[in-house]
């Protein structure tokens, strides 16, 4: 062997052994960080810089406790807000907080149907409502929003799943993690109890608010029709198994409110046939209207969410919800220019 092939095949040999030791680095690494916490299940309350993955936090507890729970809230990030102990005080049931990061109404409908299949469909459903979130796009598949293998079914997505978790963009997101972790860089800014489901936030950033909506918004009317679709299927899913839903008007921002009130017409005008009341805080509540109960302009604070189920006298029908928001957009002040 004459010297330029030693020296390739040494090449070639270094090249290997680079790869592998780097391979084994990346997933050794990817293991044992795990920012979005899919190798190292949680039972109980924890506190990160980061967000973690609670699709697959919340069902991997569920796996194992569902049958602990007679009541569920679903939803997406600000739904978190509904704490499970405010809701089975008022409300005299045991309750787990399975709202998730970008939830909406297609995912909310395969955790019901994965419940479902596993004999834990809880009977009482709290299910919220975001006026100004109507549309339903399918979810990002990145890290922090992957859903739970048990909830997409099929070998090649575990397959998937799994290579997802230990490769490269893993490896950055986790080493960004152990890189604040050391230098103590950003404060904690989440709190979470795996064995209720609730989520604390612990940050507020600013929040302007106004009285009134600048421009109101007229949703596209096919839009609201895929969102009834799917409440239907929903309701009918509740109804077969013998569970209630509870809806609950999510307490966004009045202007945020007023922005959508013909889209709330149209919507609520739909569904009525189907639903019958619905919480809501009164619209005249001035902590609508105070950024101190908003932790950014698209999540209320835990104490608002509370306040919406804290009376029975907050449960109105339907049609009552729409003529309050019609109302209050035609006795609403603007600002002066």
């Amino acid at each position: 062997m004459n010297t330029e092939q030693e020296k390739a095949g040494k090449f070639l040999q270094i090249a290997v052994l680079a790869a592998f030791g780097f391979g084994l680095f990346m997933v050794c690494t990817n293991y044992f960080i795990d920012r979005y916490y899919v190798f190292h299940p949680q039972e109980g309350v924890f506190e990160e810089i980061l967000e973690p993955n609670t699709r697959v936090l919340k069902a991997r507890y569920l796996e194992e406790h569902c049958q602990d729970f007679n009541a569920i809230v679903m939803g997406s990030s600000r739904d978190v807000a509904y704490h499970t102990k405010e809701i089975n005080e008022q409300f005299g049931v045991n309750t787990y907080n399975f709202a998730v990061a970008s939830g909406n109404l297609r995912g909310i409908l395969a955790r019901l149907q994965w419940l479902k299949n596993r004999d834990c469909l809880p009977g009482r459903i709290f299910l919220p409502i975001s006026i100004d979130r109507l549309h339903l796009p399918l979810v990002s598949n990145d890290l922090l929003r992957k859903e739970f293998p048990g909830i997409t079914p099929g070998k090649s997505y575990r397959r998937e799943f799994l290579l997802s978790y230990l490769g490269s963009d893993a490896l950055i997101s986790n080493l960004r993690k152990f890189g604040k972790r050391v230098l103590n860089k950003d404060e904690i800014k989440f709190r979470y109890d795996m064995a209720t489901g609730d989520v604390s936030y612990l940050w507020d950033r600013e929040v302007q608010m106004t009285a009134c909506p600048q421009v109101p918004v007229t949703t596209d009317p096919q839009v609201i029709r895929v969102y009834v679709d799917h409440l239907e299927k929903i309701r009918a899913l509740a109804e077969a198994n013998g569970a209630v839903i509870t809806l609950i008007w999510n307490p966004i921002a009045i202007s945020d409110q007023l922005t959508h009130v013909e889209d709330a017409r149209v919507l609520l005008e739909t569904i009525s046939g189907s639903f019958n009341r619905i919480y809501r805080l009164p619209l005249h509540d001035p902590r609508l209207r105070s950024s101190s109960h908003f932790h950014d302009p698209g999540h209320f604070k835990t104490e608002l969410g509370t306040a919406v189920t804290a009376s029975g006298d907050n449960e109105v029908s339907l049609g009552n919800l729409s003529k309050e928001l019609e109302q209050a957009a035609q006795n609403c002040e603007r600002p002066e220019r």
